[in-house]
């Protein structure tokens, strides 16, 4: 019985142990990829909400809102800092108010 036991550990418990790292090494890279089209997205939809708004420099709140909310997670995915210079940018930009944030509608 011993004998069994110290086979299934000598060669079963590595295979398991192999498997497991593979799986976990995979689910990393599907991660790394996923976290990469994300940033990726958010690039893009912070970049054209600018554009959509940078000729008259007036943004509406919610608007702004969402975006700062994007870009919060931009940067927790680590974007680089072309985001952060259009940022910059809006900073003095009009907010124009609405009653969607007020729930006044």
């Amino acid at each position: 019985m011993e004998e069994i036991v110290m086979i299934i550990i000598k060669y079963f418990v590595p295979l398991i142990l192999g498997y497991c790292l593979n799986v976990i090494a995979s689910y990393r890279k599907k991660s790394n990829a996923t976290n990469k089209a994300l940033k990726i997205m958010l690039q893009n939809n912070l970049t054209n909400t600018y554009f959509v708004y940078s000729t008259k420099k007036k943004i509406p709140d919610y608007v702004y809102r969402n975006w700062l909310n994007m870009l919060e997670e931009y940067e927790a995915l680590e974007g680089d800092d072309y985001i952060h210079a259009l940022a910059k940018k809006m900073e003095v930009w009009e907010i124009v108010r609405t009653d969607i944030l007020n729930n006044s509608l």
